[in-house]
């Protein structure tokens, strides 16, 4: 019995793992360029049952015994999210496979918020987070505050009346770079991603005066989190179970015995 309490324990606790990946979704509903996180979980090992003899002799296989479950991961999707029309020139939404470049302490990492301004020093940089975009290059982008009739292009390049004054770096994120998220709407890959390719991905660029909104389904999120709930009260009410026959054996059968 014993066993059962702790394979619904296990269940609870991966229940609870999973109400935090989709609480974090839903407070991040309404985040721009955000991605949402898939809770995964996985199983432990399985006993392989048999049936013995007296002797001890194996004379058949019964089937196997499951031990629980456990969480896993949380797998990012990085599906599009919808577009939102802003009228901001230097606002741009990433379509595609598509990331642009972040200077931070850390190195660079990548992103899909396209809310774009510029600092006191006239450097392209996120309004969120004031950290530097990059070019394609890998360096800053220097522009000028006093720019008329700015428009950035499809491919990243940024075009005002005096000509073009820079061009934002796309990069091209698949698993093979290993990305996860390290907060601040960012993503950090162990290997370095390349540069879009338009010819491989020709849906991957950037709208301009539009910003991307976040991917969270949200009626999906609370359909699923209620049923995690309710995977919750099941394990709970086993595990009481459990532990009430247990009491029993203990206070009841030791007892005649």
């Amino acid at each position: 019995m014993t066993r059962g309490v702790y394979i619904a324990a296990t269940g609870m606790l991966a229940e609870e793992a999973a109400q935090q990946v989709i609480a974090q979704n839903l407070a991040n509903a309404s985040t721009t360029g955000y991605k949402e996180d898939i809770p995964v979980f996985r199983s432990f090992d399985e006993n392989l049952v048999s049936f013995a003899d007296s002797s001890g002799k194996m004379l058949d296989t019964l089937g196997s015994l499951g031990n629980g479950a456990a969480f896993d991961a949380a797998v990012t999707d990085f599906g599009q999210g919808g577009m939102q029309q802003t009228g901001n020139p230097l606002d741009i939404a990433m379509t595609g496979n598509a990331f642009i470049g972040i200077a931070t302490a850390n190195g660079t990492c990548y992103s899909r918020d396209g809310a774009l301004t510029l600092s006191r020093a006239g450097v392209l940089v996120q309004a969120a987070s004031g950290l530097p975009v990059l070019d394609d290059k890998g360096g800053q982008i220097q522009l000028s505050n006093k720019m008329t009739n700015v428009h950035i292009d499809a491919d990243g390049v940024i075009k005002s009346d005096a000509g073009v004054a820079g061009r934002i770096g796309l990069f091209a994120i698949s698993m093979a770079q290993r990305p996860r998220k390290i907060g601040g709407n960012l993503i950090q890959t162990t290997i370095a991603p390349p540069i879009v390719d338009a010819t491989r991905d020709p849906g991957a660029g950037v709208r301009s005066g539009f910003l991307e909104t976040s991917n969270v389904n949200i009626v999906r999120e609370m359909v699923t989190m209620i049923a995690g709930l309710r995977a919750y009260e099941a394990n709970q009410k086993t595990l009481q179970s459990h532990d009430s026959l247990e009491e029993k054996s203990v206070n009841t059968v030791g007892r005649v015995g």
